[in-house]
């Protein structure tokens, strides 16, 4: 059964339809803010010029312009000396960043808003912190660490019991509903589902209802219970109608297609998914497109239409391709595999089923990559033992003849002796065949060293191959092994915190609490740098900007990266390679250059790739140091020989040190378009 879209629509919804006069007040009153400004002494008005333009931008969905002018403001506030604004412009900072996927920015911003005393009695702001801290966490499929936001809101919401509050309460109530339905906690989001629909009469009640009933179906859809799904899909259908929105009608009609499918009602399904799919087309919206395009596809495919299947499956990777979604692109490709395989187009089919692995799950991957891998060295390992074979035996018995052409001439010289002149043209003719044996043989020589060194090469790779392997399924285990148990562990705190409220004077639980939070929070660290999954799925150079900007906010040390040329994506095995050396080269930096900034670049240009990395550290002497003793370095230079790139290292006392590497790109590197 597809899972409903209402986790992506309960928080996006709130975005689309928040267009307020400000917004609509056209150039002209834009022009006057950045006027007010640009003034070269802040004031009060500049302020409010600048908190205006973040408004506006935030509402045009524009969030770099917004976040630019977002940080104009809180540096007002700060030469302005007034702290109680600080609060609530860093929480639109976090905000910011949130729609810009920028995870560890976000979380930064967040978590620094809630610690600034203008938040400490503002229940509101510490309630929109925790909720969109669940939205992080629900970006990164973290359910459980969702779950415990909401709770700290719930606490906070139920502590005021201001009537002004309960349309955030009914919305915070209905979050929990989804968050502990994708978390298979069935009877506890039913439980809470219901308690949202008690609210009445706030803001926004009939689209909160709807969204509510809507993970109410889900959930029975789970437990086979049709009868009570299609009751509360029914229920979702007529508040639509009165609500009029055609945001909501996409999301009703998509699910009405999940139920009829469900009960195998194809035709009813195909038309309810096709609604949902015409008005997302209606409004331009690729993030609620992709789900219906999928859904649409796959019901032509059971049915036989496979033109209609194909085409619409195209669609959906056209929006997950924009909007990066990789689960709309893995079901995609999916489709097309099996589509192609039944038509008997084989080579297509094989196409589709290696993007499909691109963006399948990665646990799979990396099962499947590591027998690859495994098989392939064997194989070429030994493929070179019996090259290397047959040129020794090749030049044993080249060794054979000379000896014994050798025993030849000198019995034919003693036997000529009479014939001085033959024996002289003779040994001339030996002698010159001598030297062009001995020629082969040093050239035999040679090619077996050649190939000697190809087998350490190839036995390098598997090892770093292995490594990375390694790391992943390591990154993996700890991730959804421990990193589930510990999410599991937190839950259970904050549902149990929350149901005995007594144990919040407990010493000892807190203590527990917080340790296991703390211990949470270091195992997704240790998981993310051993394998980061958004280089997997987005990429290195995505992969390098999070890296950069975790490391930026620290502020001790300003990483900038740039990248020319770099509109392809490499290989996997490349990335990996190229992500660990910058990796190591930072390490680095931060361990002994003592520097504030540090420059990236890549430079990509035909089929040449050109990487620089830079820092204004305390650099060293070349000649009083030998970096090839340094295992970091040694691990460097064993990764750019992996890659058959060349590396060179230039420093100077109190200017810095400056690592260059060149590598050469053929075009079968680049990973599929």
């Amino acid at each position: 059964m597809i899972k409903t879209a209402a986790s992506i629509l309960g928080c996006l919804v709130l975005l689309l339809y928040t267009k307020t006069a400000v917004a609509q007040s056209g150039d002209p009153y834009k022009d006057s803010l950045l006027r007010v400004v640009a003034r070269s002494q802040p004031d009060t008005h500049s302020l409010k010029a600048a908190t205006l333009l973040y408004k506006l931008y935030f509402n045009e969905g524009d969030f770099k312009n917004s976040l630019q002018y977002c940080r104009q403001a809180l540096q007002f506030t700060e030469r302005l000396g007034i702290p109680e604004k600080q609060a609530r412009i860093t929480y639109s900072i976090g905000l910011n960043y949130t729609n810009q996927n920028m995870y560890d920015s976000a979380r930064y911003y967040l978590d620094k808003c809630v610690t600034l005393p203008g938040s400490m009695k503002d229940t509101m702001l510490l309630v929109q912190c925790n909720n969109t801290l669940s939205i992080l966490s629900n970006y990164q499929s973290d359910h459980s660490t969702a779950i415990s936001y909401l709770m700290k809101s719930v606490e906070l919401l139920e502590a005021v019991k201001s009537p002004d509050l309960k349309g955030v309460m009914a919305q915070t109530y209905m979050n929990l509903t989804n968050n502990l339905i994708a978390e298979q906690q069935l009877e506890k989001g039913i439980a809470y589902g219901k308690r949202a629909l008690e609210f009445t009469g706030y803001p926004d009640e009939q689209r909160h209802r709807i969204l509510v009933h809507l993970d109410l179906m889900d959930a029975y859809i789970k437990q086979n219970q049709a009868r009570d799904a299609g009751r509360h899909l029914d229920t979702a259908v007529q508040l639509n109608q009165v609500l009029n929105n055609v945001v909501m009608a996409n999301l009703v009609n998509n699910n009405k297609g999940i139920y009829f499918e469900y009960i195998n009602d194809l035709p009813s399904a195909l038309k309810a998914y096709k609604l949902a799919y015409h008005l997302a087309d209606s409004m331009q919206q690729d993030l609620v497109r992709g789900n219906p395009a999928n859904n649409i596809a796959r019901l032509h495919f059971k049915l036989g239409n496979y033109k209609e299947a194909e085409q619409f499956a195209h669609a959906a990777i056209g929006v997950g391709t924009r909007t990066h979604q990789m689960k709309i692109l893995a079901d995609a490709y999916s489709l097309l595999t099996n589509l192609y395989e039944t038509t008997g187009d084989y080579r297509k089919a094989l196409k589709m089923a290696l993007l499909n692995k691109r963006f399948a799950d990665s646990a799979t991957n990396s099962a499947t990559q590591k027998v690859t891998l495994s098989l392939e060295a064997k194989y070429q390992h030994q493929k070179k033992e019996k090259e290397i074979a047959e040129l020794k035996a090749d030049a044993a018995e080249n060794e054979l003849l000379i000896l014994k052409r050798n025993r030849i001439l000198l019995i034919g010289s003693l036997c000529a002796a009479i014939l001085l002149l033959i024996i002289g043209w003779l040994y001339k003719i030996s002698k010159h065949k001598q030297t062009i044996t001995e020629k082969e043989k040093k050239l035999q020589l040679e090619h077996i060293n050649f190939l000697e060194r190809q087998q350490q090469v190839v036995s390098l790779q598997s090892m770093l191959n292995g490594q990375e392997t390694e790391r992943t399924r390591i990154a993996k285990d700890l991730h959804d092994g421990l990193g589930g148990l510990f999410s599991t562990v937190k839950m259970n705190f904050s549902v149990l915190q929350y149901e005995n409220p007594t144990l919040k004077e407990n010493p000892l639980f807190q203590k527990s609490y917080e340790m296991v939070d703390t211990a949470s929070v270091e195992l997704r660290r240790i998981a993310h740098n051993m394998m980061p999954e958004v280089l997997m799925k987005l990429g290195l150079i995505q992969a390098l900007q999070d890296m950069c900007a975790a490391i930026s906010s620290g502020r001790l040390l300003l990483v900038t990266l740039q990248a020319y040329g770099m509109d392809k994506r490499l290989n996997g095995s490349s990335e990996i390679m190229l992500y660990r050396i910058i990796q190591e080269l930072i390490a680095n930096i931060i361990k002994h250059a003592q520097a504030t900034e540090a420059l990236i670049q890549f430079n990509k240009n035909g089929n040449r790739l050109t990487i620089t990395v830079e820092d204004n550290g305390r650099g060293f002497n070349m000649m009083d140091v030998d970096t090839t003793k340094h295992s970091g370095m040694e691990s460097v230079r064993n990764r750019v020989n992996y890659l058959n790139g060349q590396i060179n290292i230039d420093s100077r006392r109190g200017i810095g040190t400056t690592v260059l590497m060149e590598f050469l790109i053929n075009d079968d590197e680049l990973s599929l378009p």
